[in-house]
């Protein structure tokens, strides 16, 4: 009778005991579920804030804002209308509004085809691989919104140009519209409004 009792007993321990190593194995592994589930939604916002961060720093790699251009002469840039400005890290194409485009139009002239191929064949020549920002800039007449369209839409136009015309691979060209950002002159006098409706052909040199 005892050892009946007794191997009952053992028994009912055994069994408890394999219930409560049982029970440490699936919290030890809904624990782990857990972690691991933790660790993606980390390693997701991870990989979000490096892009982002590369984002960014691409785009604070054009700042010209501070940058100090100076006139700059190339022997193949002849025409009137188009100069270059630059500093050791840019150097800037710059065309007049009258060259590229009618009044309030985006579409780029026919007549403006030699302006357009001394500065592709210039950048070609000069920086084979180099990234290319083409920046549209406006005066301070009108509607601000409406002159950031217009010269967003003027400045793809021009890198539209580039691609199809000037052998520039499209990964290498990128838009910004300034809009009235940035101006070149006053906008109190005619000559200088004139002035600051352009576009800009920045390459990075280094």
């Amino acid at each position: 009778m005892k050892k009946s009792l007794l191997s009952l007993l053992a028994a009912t321990a055994l069994l408890a005991s394999c219930e409560t190593k049982h029970s440490e194995t699936k919290d030890q592994l809904a624990e782990a579920g857990q972690d691991t589930a933790v660790m993606a939604r980390d390693g997701s916002r991870t990989v979000a804030d490096a892009a982002a961060g590369a984002a960014n720093a691409a785009d604070n790699a054009w700042d010209l804002t501070k940058a100090k251009l100076t006139d700059v002469k190339f022997k193949e840039i002849t025409l009137p209308g188009v100069s270059v400005r630059g500093d050791s890290t840019y150097n800037v194409y710059s065309v007049d509004e009258k060259i590229l485009f009618d009044t309030d139009k985006s579409e780029i002239k026919p007549s403006a085809a030699d302006a357009l191929k001394q500065i592709t064949g210039s950048i070609g020549q000069r920086y084979g691989t180099s990234q290319v920002r083409v920046m549209g800039f406006a005066d301070s007449r009108g509607d601000k919104d409406y002159n950031k369209d217009l010269s967003e839409k003027r400045a793809e136009a021009v890198k539209n140009y580039l691609v199809a015309n000037g052998s520039i691979d499209a990964g290498r060209v990128s838009v910004e519209p300034m809009g009235e950002a940035m101006p070149a002159a006053s906008n109190a006098t005619a000559a200088g409004r004139q002035e600051n409706r352009r576009v800009e052909i920045a390459v990075r040199t280094k």
